[in-house]
Order: structure tokens, then sequence, then C-alpha cells
């Protein structure tokens, strides 16, 4: 079986030779479930990466948000506004991409380089359901490599478990349910020998790098005469 899971634009999984995996979670529309989460990689010794859409995050959650990089989990983007890419221009998608990294910026009050994309539904296909040749072109000008989707979406905790692979990456939202699930999954794949690591774990990559100067998001920077 093929083991070069970076050789493709979309990204649905790590290497099938490694007991890691990915446990994501998307949106953070209630962040009450996010900092529940948090707590559970805390009482488990385990990362995992957030995907929050740029409009939920807010500097009054800064410590939080901080707190998830201290616990050693990674921050992802997935986009500064919850509507499918699908449909939308390049100039537009690159906008979102540049705008949710200047929000992460000044929520947390530092830079934080993001390195992976989680478009919303993990769709970037245009009319014709292929993806959209405008929408890859802007990712990778705005200089992401892949996009980031998954292999595991279930919040049954007995059908995810069932479901979940060497490298695996599984999908969550920040809600009631999703919680819920991971409170009972989460032992279950420690037991079984899984290790959940954060997605630049999984691939092999170390963390983001962060510096003092906080990115701002300009249009021109991305024009090419």
């Amino acid at each position: 079986e093929e083991d070069d899971p970076l050789g493709v634009f979309t990204i649905n999984h790590g290497s099938r030779n490694s007991k890691k995996i990915a446990i994501t979670m998307d949106d953070m529309f209630d962040t009450e479930w996010t900092w529940k989460t948090l707590a559970l990689c805390k009482q488990y010794g385990i990362s995992m990466t957030f995907f929050p859409i740029g409009r939920s995050l807010k500097e009054e959650d800064r410590d939080n948000w901080r707190a998830v990089i201290e616990a050693g989990c990674e921050i992802g983007s997935h986009s500064s506004y919850p509507a499918q890419c699908k449909g939308i221009g390049e100039w537009i998608a690159i906008g979102r991409l540049g705008k949710f990294q200047e929000m992460l910026d000044k929520t947390l009050g530092f830079h934080y380089e993001v390195r992976w994309f989680r478009p919303p539904f993990g769709n970037i296909s245009d009319s014709s359901g292929r993806a959209s040749t405008a929408m890859v072109r802007a990712i990778r000008t705005y200089g992401y490599e892949h996009i980031l989707r998954w292999d595991v979406s279930n919040t049954d905790p007995n059908k995810a478990f069932e479901a979940t692979r060497n490298g695996s990456i599984l999908l969550y939202h920040s809600r009631h349910k999703d919680y819920v699930c991971l409170t009972e999954l989460i032992p279950r794949l420690l037991e079984a020998g899984f290790q959940p690591v954060t997605v630049s774990e999984l691939f092999g990559f170390p963390p983001p790098e962060t510096s003092e100067e906080l990115y701002t998001f300009d249009i021109h920077d991305y024009v090419t005469s």
C-alpha cells in the first residue's frame, strides 16, 4: 500500500505504518466544548489539532488559545468565514486565508505560523464536482502545500474506534455530542496502542514557529505582475 500521504494535494490520513493518529476539532462556534476537550488532552497526556473559524476567535479567549499551544496542541486554519469555498474567486479565497492568520495572531497576541488548512466542509470543488483550479491556485499562492481532510468522522465511539487505522485523521466539532464521544473514544484508542498527536507530528514536522511580529494581511503581497 502506498505510504506517502504527503505526495498528494488533498490529505486524508497519515502513514499506515505508524500507530500515530491525529484527532482534530473544527469550527469552535461554542468554545465551551473546545476548552473541555483541551482538558481531556491534558488528562490523557495527548495532543490534537484545533481548526477554528476565524470569526470564532476572540481576544477575550487569549489565555485559552495560548493554553492550547502550551499544552502541546496545534492550531490550524478553517478559513476566516464559515462558508463553503467552492464557487468563490481566487482573490477572495486568498483573503479568507490571510484574514484567518491575521485574526489568530491578534487573538494570541503573537505570530503563530499556521501550517495546515482545512476548508469548511472539507470541500474546494467547483460546480462540476472537481477540485476548483482557482481554489487550488489560491491555497498554494497563499503558502499552503495541502488541504487536510480526514478518514474517520463519527460521533458514535464504537463506530469511530472500529474505523480508526494507523495514521487516521479523526474529525470532530466543538459540540456537546462530539465531546461526549471523545471522553469514551480517547481512552479506548490509547488502550489499543494508538498515539494521538498533532497533525504536524503525524507528518514529521516540528511545532509551528512563533514570533513577536503579528501578521497583517495585504492582498498586494500575493499579486504577481
